[in-house]
């Protein structure tokens, strides 16, 4: 007859812990990761904007009671500018054309209007709910960056040599005031 053998386990015996392979494996990622986060930079849309237009933003960063303008983005209302000047606003709402779009010749032409009203202003609050696409913002940006047309020109003082010059530009600088919301 065979004779079994009963294997004998001793279940209070200690082990040594190999930690090489896991040390070996963090070495090599901390310089990795070094080397990446010098290529990860925040977005910036780096402008050249006329020195006039410059100080004219600058100028109204320094005066709070100047007019303020907000554009406000949602998706049932579409898009409402609210210029707040002396205590009191006036909204404009443009809405949705018939394919449930932005309508962004009715959205220029609005800003084309604010700008005409308030030709020292050149900042912009914007103030997008979550649900609206990155592309329509930008596309909202653009449209309220530049006039579309050459014959139409914004009156802008040049503080240095106090003569009167003019712009294309109506709202080059654009602020997102909800990034905190969450």
């Amino acid at each position: 007859m065979k004779r079994r053998f009963k294997l004998n386990i001793n279940h209070n015996s200690e082990f040594e812990l190999d930690l090489a392979p896991l040390l070996a494996v963090m070495v090599k990622l901390v310089p990795v990761l070094l080397v990446s986060s010098a290529f990860v930079q925040m977005m910036i849309i780096e402008t050249d904007l006329p020195q006039v237009v410059q100080e004219a933003i600058q100028k109204q960063e320094n005066n709070p009671k100047s007019a303020q303008i907000a554009v406000e983005v949602n998706k049932t209302e579409g898009v409402k500018i609210v210029v707040s000047e002396n205590g009191q606003e006036k909204i404009e709402v443009i809405g949705f054309d018939s394919n449930k779009k932005i309508d962004y010749a009715t959205l220029h032409a609005k800003f084309v209007e604010v700008k005409k009203a308030h030709p020292e202003i050149f900042k912009i609050d914007l103030n997008p709910d979550a649900e609206i696409p990155y592309k329509d913002l930008v596309k909202i940006m653009d449209e309220a960056r530049k006039v579309r047309v050459s014959d139409v020109r914004f009156p802008v003082k040049d503080p240095k040599t106090g003569q009167d010059t003019s712009t294309d530009y109506m709202f080059p600088e654009v602020v997102f005031s909800n990034m905190l919301d969450g």
